[in-house]
């Protein structure tokens, strides 16, 4: 049997992103592990923005209610391990490995994606969970999830431009390939989406026979609890009051989704309440989403928000939180760093406005864009700002420390090492 360290070094040593048009791989890999996917209960997540905040508050919820739960999500943050979650905990290295190494053994020509969806189909088989919670990697319907046969839900959490390369250059492109998870006579949640997103969704929908419903935002935030890092929703309805364990404008909309998605699941029989949706939305937890983090005596006691805003939409609503939040008023340092493969010029603009200060640095990543580059993007942007570039991620921690407030985004491979760092994991 091998050692977790060695089942990372060959699963990172594999593509990571592999542009396809067919699922039969990974499918061929299932069969021979005994199709796990056809085994387990689930619902299926897809969407440019929102879908991990989704997936999580879907999980806490179906976890308050009693039910064994399945998570599968990415990235990770910190370790690999995280990517695979039952009852709400993350797989432990021994058995990460045992199931890298059986369904390597099965699908030797996976790429690096390919395997962790067939580990955590078979990891949730085994574990007897009675409804999994699956996040999609990149569009939907190539995507290696989408060998997923008859969800109990399909949610659409957002559709906006990232992965151009995978899945084009327009709105009505993107949605196609979003749209391709819904399934036949497969209840489908989305919020209103713009009408060149909607019109691909709504024809998939009438191809499938799947009742397909969208959605305004049912909540408002009522209150702020920026040291805790959590706000109280109300629903505009009932007047409803909703603890929430996540910060940021988007949550009214991932919230909504959410909510009504645990009222279609209680409408097919599955043992939902309302005090189970609350418990769930007050338990959760999402790390690297608008998180705020008091640092140890090294950084200074300086407080970071982390968050892995990394596409233009996300970081508007990176933009309209902050905006709103205590530490617009404070003079904060802006640590920043990004992908070649993500709209970073579009990004920077984005953040122009609020960053006086800038430290840019590089993700430990080779798509990594030169923080030297960035800098001379954002001199052009706002010429009068403090602009720094340190290509070492902890250099800019501490750098951005001094300021006694940070924020921290890009890349949620920036936002990862960062939490590593502040935490002293490792």
């Amino acid at each position: 049997m091998i050692s977790f360290d060695e089942a990372e070094k060959l699963l990172l040593a594999r593509p990571s992103v592999v542009k396809k048009d067919s699922l039969e791989t990974a499918i061929s890999c299932l069969e021979r592990l005994g199709n796990p996917q056809d085994k387990i209960k689930s619902i299926h997540v897809t969407g440019t923005n929102g879908k991990g905040s989704v997936c999580a508050l879907f999980e806490a919820a179906l976890r308050s209610a009693g039910l064994k739960t399945g998570l599968f999500i990415s990235p990770h943050l910190i370790e690999l391990t995280e990517r695979i979650q039952t009852g709400g905990d993350e797989i432990s290295r021994a058995d990460f490995a045992a199931l890298f190494e059986e369904v390597y053994a099965a699908g030797p020509e996976l790429g690096f994606f390919e395997i962790l969806t067939c580990m955590a189909f078979l990891r949730f088989e085994r574990s007897k969970t009675d409804i999994a919670v699956i996040e999609v990697g990149i569009g939907g319907r190539f995507d290696t999830t989408n060998v997923i046969k008859k969800p109990e839900l399909c949610v659409i959490t957002s559709v906006e431009l990232d992965h151009k390369k995978y899945l084009g250059d327009s709105l009505a492109s993107v949605a196609f390939q979003k749209a391709g998870i819904i399934k036949k006579s497969v209840p489908c949640l989305a919020p209103v989406l713009g009408a060149e997103a909607m019109a691909p969704v709504m024809k998939e929908a009438e191809f499938k026979n799947s009742p397909l419903h969208f959605f305004t935002p049912a909540f408002e935030i009522k209150a702020y609890n920026w040291e805790c890092g959590s706000m109280t929703l109300s629903h505009k309805k009932t007047g409803e009051l909703y603890p929430f364990g996540i910060l940021g404008e988007r949550q009214k909309s991932n919230a909504t989704l959410v909510y009504e998605g645990l009222e279609m699941l209680s409408g097919l029989g599955w043992p939902l309440k309302k005090t189970h949706t609350a418990a769930g939305f007050e338990s959760v937890r999402w790390p690297g989403r608008f998180q705020v983090l008091k640092s140890g005596a090294a950084f200074g006691g300086a407080v970071f928000v982390l968050d892995g805003a990394h596409n233009p939409e996300a970081a508007a609503a990176f933009t309209r939180t902050w905006e709103v939040s205590p530490f617009a008023a404070k003079d904060a340092a802006f640590v920043i760093g990004m992908l070649e493969d993500k709209d970073y010029i579009r990004i920077l603009e984005i953040i122009a406005p609020l960053a006086k200060k800038v430290i840019f640095t590089r993700p430990v990543s080779p798509r990594a864009v030169d923080p030297c580059a960035m800098a001379d993007i954002f001199f052009r942007l706002r010429p009068g700002a403090s602009i720094e570039v340190q290509d070492n991620v902890e250099a800019a921690l501490l750098s951005a420390s001094k300021s006694g407030t940070a924020a921290i985004l890009g890349s949620f491979y920036l936002a990862g090492a960062a939490l590593k760092i502040l935490k002293g994991i490792g």
